[in-house]
């Protein structure tokens, strides 16, 4: 069984790595931003979530988790705030289970055990904008003429797009979620720009409306859409 615990307590971390090590295959991360792009790009059978997390909170993890993954596997909310709005707002975001700090290790495994046979939900989900349908799970972007299967970079930079539009998003975020605290030589951002534009003209190109990816050079890139009559 594979399992994301999700926590910035490193003695936490420890205590349940000590415990559940002998029988789980234990990813850890140690904030939000970190928890939410191992839990996108991997296959978990459950998540271990706490909610004061630093870069990104964990209701907000549990939320985009559930909006934007495709297989989902449960989540437990793993944390310090008991009160019932607290609860509350957990399970709303989507939680599946909630257990309250401090917390005996038994228990956990116990609940890890029983959320592990829940079946995990398929979230098929669909993007629109103007006349284009992208698929962020199987990556496939369709237009007027044609469709296309984008890379994992190309389909997380248009799902972004997708979401921000019309707004813009600067190239600094896009550049920290796909390569953290490690970013690439100067021009990797722009070459997977330029991909996207690209396969933007070849699948739409006797659409109505036109999307394309417009350069905001005080503050990144954002989608557009262009009268093609």
């Amino acid at each position: 069984m594979r399992v994301l615990v999700i926590e910035d307590n490193l003695d936490i971390q420890s205590n349940i790595a000590d415990f559940l090590e002998p029988e789980f295959l234990l990813d850890f991360a140690y904030n939000g931003e970190e928890g939410l792009k191992l839990a996108s790009k991997n296959d978990y059978d459950v998540i271990v979530l706490d909610l004061n997390l630093p870069k990104l909170d964990g209701v907000e993890v549990c939320r985009r988790y559930k909006d934007e993954a495709g297989l989902q596997a449960p989540i437990l909310i793993l944390t310090a705030r008991d009160t019932l709005d607290d609860k509350e707002e957990g399970f709303t975001a989507g939680a599946d289970d909630y257990l309250t700090k401090p917390f005996a290790l038994r228990e956990l495994k116990m609940r890890i055990d029983a959320m592990a046979k829940r079946p995990k939900v398929l979230n098929s989900t669909e993007l629109h904008y103007g006349e284009l349908v992208f698929d962020p799970h199987q990556q496939t972007l369709s237009g007027k003429v044609a469709s296309r299967r984008l890379n994992n970079m190309e389909a997380d930079i248009l799902k972004w797009l997708i979401q921000e539009a019309p707004n813009p998003l600067l190239s600094s975020t896009i550049t920290y979620r796909i390569w953290g605290d490690e970013p690439p030589v100067s021009g990797a951002l722009r070459t997977h720009i330029y991909n996207l534009r690209r396969i933007l003209s070849n699948v739409q190109s006797s659409a109505s409306q036109v999307v394309r990816i417009e350069t905001d050079r005080a503050r990144g890139y954002r989608l557009v859409l262009d009268d093609n009559s």
